[in-house]
């Protein structure tokens, strides 16, 4: 009798422990905001930043701040490839610009995610947002093929209609759920798992996609709390353009339309946060919001007015979305799990959104194999002020005309003349005017990129571009086996260096 006690009172014990660690097992909700710079957000850029952003303000006071986090490229498509799979973009057959929709995945069938990393360590995993890393369409039975239809000044159309099926969307990339769009062009088609189940006014975009969110928080509340952790990963459709906020957003950005877009994306965190805190479930999770790539400029978002306002987007980095200079891949990357990070800390340690990849495998104890994450550090113990084991020295950059830079340490080197990218002068200008065809900075004393060294440190320059040259032949930039790009890399892009425009120039306008 006595030893049956026992047995039975080992068994309460045991199962309470069990039941102690699914508890503390943390939710994750990943937030990507789309073009959206480092000083947009005021706790970031408190003297330059004139658009209210208190969310955002209030994660990072109850969190920890990356004051040097980037994306793998300064666009959109190749840093949502980094962030999903840990490896570079420039890995891939997309050596420039984005993908446009109906065509192969760029992410391939049986390449690990950071949805299949959660769903094998018993998460249920979702994404509710932009995609933009391309799948095909399926037409409903007996339906011809349609031309798209036309942009009109409320929606942007897929080029297929309700009921189309997607074969191979997010759910056959380590998503369970999947309820939004492939690309900004085509934001009013909206996907539910993998089939095309509405059409909305983009203007509805944002609102609808954080009702979701909130939904989903709220239906896997009670399974989270019995052992049955979430993943969410939530590409935002905002600040990118159409410029459209609500209408009871407009005027609460001060600075125009667009200046209300990103108040509003700051208040769709807020509902979230809202969210977790109504279903007792924000001490122990985990949420992170950054951004795809640097603010865009253009038609909707003027710089030069945002600017003569007192409101730097960029903060004091140099260039915007698609350049090389830091402006346009240095981004807001801000972490809160109340129940094991400091609230008002910060950390310097430069880290890329591919580092995800390994940082999330070392929370749940999962071993990467050779062939996952051949880009990706982890910077897990950083969240809590430990040091990190193997911390990332070094990183590659990309522009949205594959351009390449790479930095270590504070020296930064860029293998093009100009932005690179799309902040003046740029392609054949910079040519034409015989910028150097390359160029040094020391971040450390020039944050801004404003003081080329290139003359004063030629050794610099050799050793930087012998360790580009290593990562790219490697096909890996961490330890372990050799493995192989999907193409030949060209560092220089040396078609690029000639009087005579290359397409990528024209075609990256539209994207």
């Amino acid at each position: 009798m006595k030893e049956f006690l026992i047995i039975g009172l080992l068994g309460v014990i045991l199962s309470t422990s069990l039941f102690a660690q699914q508890q503390t097992k943390p939710n994750v909700i990943f937030i990507y905001a789309d073009d959206m710079g480092y000083g947009e957000v005021q706790a970031l850029n408190p003297t330059h930043s004139k658009i209210p952003t208190p969310n955002l303000n209030q994660l990072a006071a109850e969190g920890m701040v990356f004051t040097d986090a980037h994306t793998s490229s300064s666009v959109c498509t190749p840093s949502r490839y980094g962030l999903m799979t840990g490896r570079y973009n420039w890995r891939t057959r997309l050596q420039r610009g984005i993908v446009g929709g109906g065509s192969e995945p760029l992410i391939e069938a049986d390449r690990m995610t950071l949805g299949s990393l959660f769903r094998g360590k018993g998460y249920s995993t979702s994404i509710v947002g932009k995609w933009h890393l391309d799948y095909h369409y399926e037409l409903p039975s007996g339906t011809k093929k349609p031309s798209r239809q036309k942009m009109t000044e409320t929606h942007f159309y897929a080029p297929a209609p309700i009921g189309t099926h997607i074969p191979d969307g997010p759910i056959s990339r380590g998503f369970d759920e999947f309820y939004g769009f492939q690309q900004s062009a085509d934001m009013s088609s909206i996907v539910q798992d993998d089939t095309i189940i509405k059409e909305i006014p983009f203007i509805e975009t944002l609102p609808d996609l954080t009702k979701e969110v909130v939904r989903q928080i709220d239906d896997k509340a009670a399974a989270a709390k019995s052992g049955k952790p979430f993943f969410i990963y939530f590409a935002q459709n905002s600040p990118h353009s159409p410029v459209a906020p609500a209408p009871n957003w407009k005027g609460k950005g001060t600075l125009g339309e667009y200046s209300d877009f990103v108040a509003q994306t700051d208040g769709s965190v807020g509902e979230v946060m809202e969210a977790l805190n109504r279903n007792g479930l924000s001490e122990n999770t985990i949420v992170i919001f950054s951004s795809d790539n640097g603010t865009s400029q253009g038609r909707e978002v003027d710089i030069s007015y945002l600017e003569s306002k007192n409101h730097f987007p960029s903060s004091k980095l140099r260039g915007y979305k698609a350049d090389l200079w830091d402006g346009g891949h240095r981004v807001p990357f801000i972490l809160r799990w109340p129940e094991k990070v400091k609230a008002h800390s910060q950390s310097n340690q430069l880290i890329c959104l591919t580092d995800m990849m390994a940082t999330f495998a070392e929370m749940l104890s999962e071993e990467l194999p050779d062939e996952v994450g051949e880009d990706s550090f982890s910077f897990f113990n950083s969240w809590f002020g430990k040091a990190v084991n193997n911390p990332r020295e070094s990183i590659v950059h990309h522009s949205v005309h594959g351009r390449f830079s790479i930095r270590k340490g504070d020296w930064k080197l860029l293998l093009a003349p100009g932005s690179g990218g799309r902040t003046a002068p740029f392609g054949i200008e910079t040519i034409k005017l015989g910028l150097p065809q390359v160029q040094l900075y020391n971040m450390k004393e020039d944050l801004g990129e404003k003081n080329n060294l290139v003359a004063q440190y030629p050794e610099k320059i050799t050793d930087l571009i012998a360790l580009l040259e290593s990562y790219v032949s490697k096909g890996r930039s961490t330890l372990g086996a050799i493995q192989k790009n999907e193409v030949e890399i060209d560092i220089w892009k040396n078609e690029l260096n000639s009087t005579e425009p290359h397409p990528s120039y024209r075609k990256s306008k539209k994207n």
